[in-house]
């Protein structure tokens, strides 16, 4: 695992971060400068990986931290699973809600949509993996959040997955075509092919769930080199 007198550095870079992406983000939506979209996006990248720090090093997920029991009903896993998470999530909520706040009186919503993308999407997946993907492994997730994965489906192609992949798809193609055929204003052009890049790695990402690919394998040279960071043990 993560050594611990190295976690309140990372936490403390990880903050500065993000600071710096919510007064970028303040900066950027009162703007009507070119680069404003630009740095609207990254600061909602900045903001959304301190929520993310928070997850993958066990600081905020849930109040539950036990794996998930056998021979339980779906309603009473979701219900185990949510508060394995739930901390998680309202983090989430009010970090998009506080985005919200400071750039809605802005010209330029880029944050905040970038945020909100960011947000659906992974709830989408989520809800994907829970109700169930043959192809999630569990060796890329942090020793700190490693019971998660006793609560996943592994055994089905869960019907969450049909539906989300087909939201996800038809997003992407209808981006591609607002893009293609200049449905997109050209004063949102960049930040529509920012957002479309962002649906589409979350359709790639829905569609590696089922397929016959290892993705150990694709962030072996991650894995590697990060194993004694993030606390992933190799087998």
């Amino acid at each position: 695992m993560r050594p611990r007198h190295k976690l309140p550095l990372g936490l403390l870079s990880i903050t500065i971060v993000a600071a710096i992406g919510f007064a970028s983000a303040t900066i950027a939506a009162n703007s009507s400068q070119t680069w404003a979209p630009y740095v609207g996006f990254a600061s909602a990248l900045a903001i959304w990986a301190w929520v993310e720090f928070t997850f993958l090093t066990g600081l905020i997920t849930g109040p539950r931290t036990k794996t998930c029991p056998q021979n339980i009903s779906e309603p009473v896993r979701f219900r185990l699973a949510f508060r394995t998470i739930s901390r998680h999530e309202f983090a989430l909520l009010i970090a998009l809600l506080a985005v919200f706040l400071i750039t809605y009186a802005g010209t330029d919503h880029t944050a905040v949509l970038t945020f909100l993308t960011l947000w659906v999407m992974r709830v989408s997946a989520k809800l994907t993996i829970f109700s169930g993907v043959p192809a999630f492994s569990k060796e890329i997730m942090p020793e700190s959040i490693r019971h998660l994965h006793s609560y996943f489906r592994e055994d089905r192609i869960g019907p969450v997955f049909w539906f989300s992949t087909l939201v996800c798809t038809l997003l992407l193609c209808a981006a591609l075509y607002a893009l293609a055929f200049g449905v997109v204003p050209s004063d949102r052009v960049a930040q529509a092919v920012l957002l479309t890049t962002l649906v589409a790695l979350a359709a790639f990402e829905h569609w590696m769930m089922v397929l016959p690919f290892e993705e150990t394998a694709l962030w072996k040279w991650a894995i590697s080199s990060n194993s004694r960071n993030l606390g992933i043990q190799r087998k």
